[in-house]
């Protein structure tokens, strides 16, 4: 069933009006008929099950589902990485279930944001976030900020476990990982040239532990995204059979 992103009012007769975009694209682009099934969610955990109006411009909510937010969290903060790396990690940590991005300037990263632009680029990473959550039927978006130094970054982890990926650190990931389940793990990962021997002590002074994946040295976009599906796996929702909402069919978006 389709799916799209939209405010879900708190009081509503059953019938919300829709945005223009998404009547548009409802009407005009799939020539949905008044009565088509499709669902809207407002990426805080409310989906909205609902069919087309007779003109074309309402929603007829005929279920609402609050999902609880999950008792596992995962914040990333990634280092800005150039091109469209950072767009891939957002989509995919989307998709792997990351509630927080964090997105950092680091002493090697390339990418540098203009304080006239930040406003601009995180409002187009919001967007991309809820994309990709509509597409993967994940009903949380995630916060996106942006700091212009590590240290700001550092300061705003919220994770009791905070892990960091270096490749100069020398314990590997099973031996920092707790056998309780963490509620909610901060998790590092530097830009394209990695980081500094000084951003590594920053990290550490801010309770970061240093570990690494293996033998290999992992590209950023990829990083990130092998440790996410290791934690999630292991105390998050990957290994659970849990029943999910109707999987959406890729389309325009229109968030």
């Amino acid at each position: 069933m389709r799916r799209f992103y939209c405010q879900i009012p708190e009081e509503h007769d059953q019938a919300i009006e829709l945005p223009a975009e998404i009547q548009h694209h409802l009407t005009r682009v799939l020539r949905q008929p008044p009565g088509s099934p499709f669902e809207l969610f407002d990426g805080r955990g409310r989906i909205a099950r609902c069919r087309l109006g007779e003109n074309g411009r309402q929603a007829l909510i005929e279920e609402l589902i609050c999902q609880a937010p999950p008792p596992f969290e995962i914040e990333l903060i990634q280092g800005l990485a150039k091109g469209e790396k950072l767009e891939f990690v957002l989509q995919k940590g989307c998709e792997l279930g990351v509630n927080r991005f964090i997105l950092s300037s680091t002493e090697r990263s390339v990418l540098k944001i203009a304080a006239n632009k930040e406003a601009s680029r995180i409002q187009r990473w919001q967007k991309i976030a809820r994309e990709a959550c509509r597409q993967c039927a994940q009903p949380f978006v995630p916060e996106i900020e942006h700091c212009n130094s590590l240290p700001s970054a550092l300061e705003l982890a919220r994770g009791r476990l905070r892990l960091m990926l270096w490749e100069d650190a020398s314990l590997p990931l099973k031996e920092l990982l707790p056998t309780i389940p963490p509620q909610r793990i901060s998790l590092l990962v530097g830009p394209e040239g990695g980081f500094s021997a000084a951003e590594a002590s920053l990290a550490q002074a801010a309770g970061f532990k240093t570990v690494r994946l293996g033998p290999r040295i992992l590209r950023t976009e990829t990083a990130g995204l092998a440790i996410l599906s290791i934690l999630q796996y292991l105390y998050g929702d990957l290994d659970r059979n849990v029943s999910s909402f109707s999987s959406p069919k890729n389309g325009k978006d229109t968030s």
